[in-house]
C-alpha cells in the first residue's frame, strides 16, 4: 500500500496517482534536512573535581588548627580561622554539587563522574563530622574531649 503524501489515503502499490486527491504517488516528497543540535553538557566535571579537592583540602587542614572546641574562647583568632575554614569547605562542596547538575542523567555516565560522586561522599562525610562536633560543643561544652 502506498500512502498519499497530501491526503494520507491508502492506495494500491502500483497506483501512479492518489484515487482521492489525484496527487502523484511516484514523486518522493522533499525532506528538509535539519541540523543536529549538538548540545553541550550542562555539567562541568573538571570544575567539580577542583571544588571537591579544595573542600577536602580545607576540611583536612582544618584539623591542624590549634583550637580547643571543648572550651571555645572567642578572643582566640584560631577559633575564627577554624569556623572560616569550615564555612569555606561547605561553600566549595556546594559549588561542586552545582557543577554536577544533570550528570546522573547522562547516558552513558562519564568516567570522571564516578570520581566526583566518590569525592562528594568523602567531603560530605568530613563536613558532617565537623557539624556533629560543633553541635556537641554547643549542646554540652567540655563534655567531649
Amino acid at each position: 500500500m502506498k500512502i498519499c503524501p497530501k491526503c494520507d489515503a491508502q492506495n494500491a502499490n502500483n497506483a501512479p496517482v492518489c484515487k482521492h486527491c489525484g496527487a502523484n504517488l511516484n514523486e518522493t516528497p522533499e525532506v528538509e534536512l535539519t541540523e543536529i543540535d549538538t548540545e553541550e553538557p550542562k555539567y562541568h566535571l573538571g570544575l567539580a573535581l577542583f571544588f571537591l579537592f579544595l573542600s577536602f583540602a580545607i576540611s583536612s587542614v582544618k584539623a591542624l588548627i590549634p583550637v580547643n572546641l571543648d572550651y571555645p574562647d572567642t578572643s582566640d583568632p584560631f577559633l575564627y580561622l577554624y569556623y572560616g575554614a569550615f564555612t569555606l569547605g561547605v561553600i566549595f562542596l556546594i559549588l561542586a554539587v552545582i557543577c554536577c547538575r544533570g550528570v546522573l542523567k547522562a547516558k552513558p555516565l562519564p568516567g570522571k563522574a564516578i570520581f566526583v560522586i566518590m569525592g562528594f561522599f568523602v567531603c560530605a562525610g568530613l563536613i558532617l563530622m565537623d557539624v556533629i562536633s560543633l553541635i556537641q560543643t554547643i549542646v554540652s561544652p567540655g563534655k567531649y574531649s
